[in-house]
């Protein structure tokens, strides 16, 4: 089913012909229910609550447009429970499984309020992540080159002279110029070993997938963020809870249930007797709840198989159903059924919080069950419609300018100023990026890295934008980045824009054609509750 919250919280706004009663001001709301009521839509409130929680998830939207959308979404749902769309059993589940979700989830909110972190542990996150290495490594294919490359640097020849040798001889790839890279950029096999070298020290010979890894660490820095401060204490915040959930759980299953361990060991699923299919009629407890039905075979096979999406049949040939059983079936059984009953016992299906989120679900799967059934069935698309609506809006199907760029970089506006005068005089591009002195490495932090394939020329910085404006294949521009730096910008060829041929756009052509019939429909239907219905809005409307 097509889910439409997003459409249920941004409905389109239509016009009120409801009858404005009893004017009032926030404050002079009247209390219907125990709660300041803006409006009632056929006697249901739209509280004032309810309004000021959507007005924020609505920027720039005023009280009144939200209020409009409120009602209409009311008249939509309450037609579709009158049709009986709220007890169709597929709309059920689905409001039951986030019922039941969500009480989880509150009772696990509730578990962790008040945690606070360990500071010892945000500083040493907040360490691991700004410390960088700055490294010179090589790449070789064969292991007994690496080997033979450290052996001679614990002999006490020249690490420099050695990466040139093996590089020059084929032998290795890489540099003997050292590069700053951030420790958790690192693949943690080769991190765990520069973790452990002291600065001016070469590894030993590191494997990596099928190739082997020589490492210098040169030198060892701390770049401090604000930005990974705050990372570090959201990370050890959030291991804080998992830890703290992980003991609960474990707490709560010690407290209600009880695994009963001889009918679990001998259910046997890869077995072809008594057979897979004869677990899912098997009633024996394989778990007991208190106060509650016990967890059956039967129940925990069918949630294995409800998880099985490549098919019981493959499970059960690679061998993998059995090791399943337990962490990826009872333990998950066990826990939904632990939280679930020590959250009612705690009352937390009573609470505002819960009940605001199960009925605004609840009324989002009912407004989108209410397009598919009864809006939607009636919308057809025409292919001359079609046609026509893809070039009335021929812009929004016009593919964007592209671009491949080649670049030298240099850290003097003079040494660019130069070298672009050279190409411009016929000097190559290659030689120059060769040649050319006063260029900034490429991986130096901050550089800007075009690459081989033509891009959008909107996905530029603006700056280049601005630089590259109106050029054509075989121009050069001069460009100065806000870091300091001074690109010399070959432009290689430029893809002018151009509508999408029509077929290619057909299908996104006929998704907004039909959503924008689908809004148009919706307001008709709401015209025609809004004359049949008794709308009374009591929040004043410049309020």
């Amino acid at each position: 089913m097509r889910h439409y919250s997003r459409a249920l919280r941004m409905f389109l706004i239509i016009g009120l012909s409801a009858a404005m009663v009893g004017i009032a001001s926030g404050k002079d709301l009247p209390v219907i229910k125990g709660k300041k009521t803006a409006a009632t839509v056929n006697g249901d409130p739209i509280t004032l609550e309810e309004l000021d929680r959507d007005v924020a998830r609505a920027p720039g939207a005023s009280r009144s447009e939200v209020l409009r959308r409120l009602i209409n979404v009311s008249l939509i749902v309450q037609e579709a429970k009158r049709i009986g769309l709220n007890e169709q059993p597929e709309i059920r589940k689905m409001v039951e499984s986030f019922a039941s979700v969500t009480l989880r989830e509150g009772l696990m909110e509730r578990q962790v309020q008040g945690i606070k972190v360990d500071e010892k542990e945000v500083e040493k996150l907040y360490k691991d992540s700004i410390k960088e290495w700055k490294i010179s490594s090589l790449l070789f294919k064969k292991e007994d080159a690496a080997k033979k490359m450290v052996e001679e640097i614990n002999a006490g020849k020249n690490f420099e002279k050695l990466s040139k040798q093996y590089v020059a001889e084929g032998k290795a790839k890489g540099s003997d110029r050292g590069e700053w890279i951030k420790a958790r950029e690192i693949g943690p096999q080769i991190a765990d070993v520069i973790s452990k070298m002291k600065v001016g020290s070469v590894s030993p010979v590191i494997p990596t997938g099928s190739e082997f890894v020589i490492v210098r660490l040169e030198d060892v820095r701390y770049t401090e963020s604000a930005e990974a401060m705050k990372q570090a204490k959201e990370e050890a915040l959030k291991r804080k809870k998992v830890e703290a959930l992980k003991d609960y759980s474990q707490a709560l299953i010690k407290k209600y249930a009880r695994v009963n361990q001889d009918v679990l060991k001998h259910i046997d699923y890869e077995s072809k007797a008594p057979g897979f299919e004869a677990y899912l009629k098997d009633k024996r407890a394989v778990a007991e709840i208190s106060g509650e039905a016990p967890i059956t075979v039967a129940d925990l096979t069918q949630h294995l198989r409800m998880q099985l999406f490549h098919g019981v049949e493959r499970a059960i040939e690679s061998k993998k159903l059995d090791s399943k059983k337990v962490a990826a079936g009872l333990d998950e059984l066990i826990y939904r059924r632990v939280f679930r009953k020590e959250a009612l016992r705690l009352g937390i299906d009573q609470t505002e919080d819960y009940k605001n989120k199960v009925k605004e679900y609840e009324n989002s799967v009912l407004f989108g069950a209410f397009i598919n059934k009864v809006i939607a069935p009636d919308i057809k698309l025409k292919e001359e419609e079609m046609k026509a609506y893809y070039r009335k809006h021929i812009k929004d199907y016009t593919m964007s300018e592209m671009i491949r760029i080649n670049s030298l970089v240099f850290a003097k506006r003079e040494d660019a100023e130069a070298a672009l005068g050279r190409l411009r005089k016929g000097t190559e591009f290659q030689w120059l990026a060769a040649n050319a002195d006063g260029q900034v490495d490429k991986n130096a932090k901050g550089i800007l890295n075009f690459g081989e394939r033509p891009i959008m020329t909107t996905d530029l910085p603006e700056g280049v934008q601005k630089a590259v404006h109106g050029a054509k294949a075989g121009d050069f521009r001069l460009y100065a980045s806000p870091e300091g730096y001074f690109y010399v910008l070959a432009v290689q060829q430029v893809v002018p824009s151009k509508p999408q041929p029509y077929e290619e756009a057909r299908e996104a052509v006929a998704k907004r054609l039909f959503d924008e019939k689908v809004k148009k429909e919706m307001e008709n239907y709401a015209d025609k509750l809004k004359a049949a219905s008794e709308v009374k809005i009591y929040f004043k409307q410049n309020s």
